[in-house]
């Protein structure tokens, strides 16, 4: 009921009762204290929570990465051990048995290779692919092309056919090996369309000089598949294997690290739980990256958040990207249950801390002296002084009939304006009070007719004089005149408010500081002010 009053009070306006109203204080700084700190823990845990979901989608970007160059290194060595040997005199074209053999064992040591392939600036390409089981040598030479099966190191069978117009020159491996400086690694192409398997693949390549001809230029290439690197990467993927793709420049979709997921597939959806939609802004997003540098960027879809960290897969070239896409739910599963029970936890603590307000309030509660009040609530105030009629005269109130005329005598009288002056001045220089002029000592509202002012005008300069002449015009910024009708009646309503400073009543030459003592004034002795004055 406690809780309720305070409530009510604190709607209605300040509350007269102390309790009340150290209760309500209390339960104030004890719920905007728990809003300020809640709304800081808010949006630092949303800060907190961008700058992780940034830095975990910018790891993930480079655990990708990571795992290609993992890819790509041991390939890179093959292929500048192939050099070597070029340039040692052990990789000769005339010789396809041994050839096919020396590329069939780094093939066997490096599963992930689909096929070895040597050409040189005479038009001359042999190839060793390997898919599935089998083995196949491909070779052209000038206008032909020999085709055979290579089963335990031995070539079973051939097939001629004339081809011409093909040059291993044209390819993007070969420009793109010749065209590279020979002091760097190797050559990595685009995704471009293998012609042995027509399945999406990568290849590098190097070049070098032939040992016994050093006149002639020599590529030898080692190719990939895309099905390959997926399968590879899969394998360190966990929570994210079914949102990270692989993306050319141009936003054409190559494929998704998720088996059954056909690599190359130029699809308008990105497979099982990525919407076209969602597509096109992963796409829109890579698009506008001008720098071509790693990024991580939020944006709303369908309501939801999500997070989409792009970069190169390959830290030299920006032709192919990692793009990782995931709800931000799904990155703070976790932390969202964290975030309920610290809510709970807080409201707990908040409720606890209100029983204890209360409970302390009502213990104390007959420690604290109630106020004395000094100001009627104006949108309320018949009522409030009905309720302070009603409650009689005490130490912060006095009723006073008239403010000039004796109704003994029926004229005014200076006895009767020194009467609730003396009940100004004990007012202000006590805890302040409220004076109530045409309201009876029992209560009955008289109202100022007895006081026959002309007009209102004429009754708030004669209050005005008074206090000019009896307490002094620098001490009426502390009292307030109200005239109100109560009861069909004029009743003058004074406010007085405590004064830090002594204030004294001045009737001729004599000055007297009075205070108040329960429902009357009295007059102070000098030594008892001087007391008074020290302790207050």
């Amino acid at each position: 009921m406690a809780l309720f009053a305070t409530v009510t009070d604190l709607l209605k306006g300040c509350p007269r009762n102390i309790k009340r109203r150290l209760l309500r204080d209390i339960l104030l700084i004890l719920f905007v204290s728990s809003g300020g700190i809640g709304c800081v823990v808010f949006f630092q845990g949303i800060q907190t929570q961008r700058e992780l979901s940034s830095t975990l989608i910018t790891e993930a970007n480079r655990s990708v990465r990571n795992n290609f160059q993992n890819f790509t290194e041991p390939l890179g060595n093959t292929i500048n051990l192939l050099a070597k040997w070029g340039e040692s005199g052990l990789l000769r074209q005339d010789e396809v048995e041994l050839l096919a053999t020396q590329f069939q064992a780094l093939m066997e040591i490096q599963p992930t290779i689909h096929a070895i392939t040597m050409a040189d600036s005479n038009g001359n390409h042999i190839q060793l692919v390997h898919t599935g089981d089998s083995w196949l040598i491909t070779e052209h030479r000038k206008d032909k092309l020999i085709i055979s099966q290579w089963l335990d190191r031995k070539i079973v069978s051939s097939k001629v056919q004339s081809e011409k117009g093909y040059m291993a020159q044209n390819s993007i491996w070969y420009r793109g090996a010749m065209t590279t400086n020979t002091q760097q690694a190797y050559f990595l192409s685009e995704p471009y369309t293998l012609a042995t398997s027509q399945e999406l693949g990568i290849t590098a390549s190097k070049h070098w000089k032939a040992f016994d001809t050093p006149d002639t230029d020599v590529v030898t290439a080692i190719s990939f598949t895309m099905s390959d690197l997926m399968t590879f990467m899969a394998q360190f993927e966990d929570t994210l294997n079914d949102r990270t793709l692989l993306l050319e420049k141009d936003g054409t979709l190559l494929s998704k690290f998720k088996p059954g997921i056909p690599p190359g597939a130029k699809e308008s959806t990105a497979g099982p739980g990525i919407s076209a939609e969602l597509l096109k802004i992963v796409t829109n997003t890579l698009a506008k990256n001008v720098s071509n540098k790693e990024m991580a960027t939020s944006f709303r879809y369908k309501k939801k958040i999500y997070w989409l960290g792009l970069s190169p897969l390959h830290e030299n070239k920006a032709d192919i990207w990692v793009a990782i896409l995931i709800p931000e739910d799904a990155l703070f599963n976790d932390l969202k249950s964290q975030w309920k029970r610290f809510g709970l936890l807080v409201g707990f603590v908040l409720i606890l801390a209100i029983i204890m307000t209360v409970f302390l309030v009502r213990r104390y509660s007959h420690q604290l002296k109630d106020l004395p009040q000094q100001h009627v609530n104006m949108h309320s105030y018949e009522e409030e002084i009905h309720n302070l009629i009603k409650a009689g005269e005490s130490t912060s109130l006095e009723f006073k009939s008239t403010m000039r005329t004796n109704l003994k005598t029926g004229k005014p009288g200076k006895e009767i304006e020194l009467a609730w002056l003396k009940s100004v001045v004990a007012f202000m220089n006590s805890d302040g009070g409220i004076l109530l002029i045409g309201v009876a000592d029992n209560g009955e509202v008289l109202g100022l007719d007895a006081d026959n002012f002309a007009n209102e005008d004429k009754c708030r300069l004669h209050f005005k004089n008074l206090l000019n002449n009896h307490i002094g015009a620098e001490f009426t910024r502390f009292i307030s005149l109200k005239l109100l009708r109560i009861q069909e009646q004029t009743v003058l309503l004074v406010e007085c408010e405590r004064v830090r400073q002594p204030v004294f009543l001045t009737v001729g030459k004599n000055e007297d500081f009075l205070i108040r003592s329960g429902p009357s004034s009295t007059k102070l002795t000098m030594s008892q002010m001087v007391s008074y004055l020290n302790e207050r």
